[in-house]
């Protein structure tokens, strides 16, 4: 799983976006961009940002040990974070991912998720956090700022957050409505943890 955290206010996210948007050909990457808003005091607000997208990067960044956040920033499956300037340093972060299978499975029944699996030893807490988005690219041309006048697209814009509920092992089913598209995740410890399963409905 690729979160990418951009802003219109900086300079090096619309590259990024465009790696994302790339990224997302492969078979074996969801990717979710979250529109932030810390650079908005240098005189434009993102259009498409929300608070509760810069309280997730915030938290995601003291899970990781990282001092604060920045844009454009990569985190992968909740383990690691990396820039996403370029093709290469997002592909080097990565690889350095954990590929031994999820433990949790999720599958969409109609407007359920069910989560099946074993919770891993030492998992005490777990949080069931779903990712809504615009499917595919989103296009906007910020009109102040960094990137004044230049078009910028985003790849699965995320419009909403939210935290439904808490897988405890086994089997269990969600209620979880997307009508456009969605990335239901089971993370450690909460909202911002490592990622356990994830499922995309688009």
């Amino acid at each position: 799983v690729m979160e990418l955290f951009s802003s219109q206010g900086c300079g090096n996210c619309p590259a990024a976006n465009a790696n994302l948007a790339k990224l997302a050909e492969r078979s074996d990457v969801i990717a979710i961009t979250y529109p932030v808003n810390i650079w908005d005091y240098l005189g434009w607000d993102d259009t498409f940002a929300k608070k509760e997208f810069t309280e997730r990067q915030k938290r995601y960044n003291r899970v990781l040990g990282y001092r604060g956040p920045y844009t454009p920033q990569v985190v992968y499956s909740g383990r690691v974070h990396g820039p996403g300037t370029s093709i290469k340093q997002i592909e080097e972060r990565f690889a350095v991912r954990d590929i031994s299978p999820y433990p949790a499975t999720l599958t969409f029944e109609k407007d359920l998720v069910l989560v099946s699996g074993a919770l891993p030893d030492k998992v005490t807490k777990t949080g069931i956090v779903v990712a809504h988005f615009h499917p595919g690219l989103t296009k906007v041309t910020p009109g102040g700022g960094t990137n004044k006048g230049k078009p910028m697209t985003y790849w699965n814009l995320v419009t909403k957050v939210e935290q439904i509920g808490e897988w405890k092992g086994g089997a269990q089913r969600f209620p979880v409505k997307c009508p456009e598209g969605c990335v239901v995740m089971v993370q450690q410890n909460g909202a911002e943890g490592l990622i356990l399963g994830v499922v995309q409905k688009r």
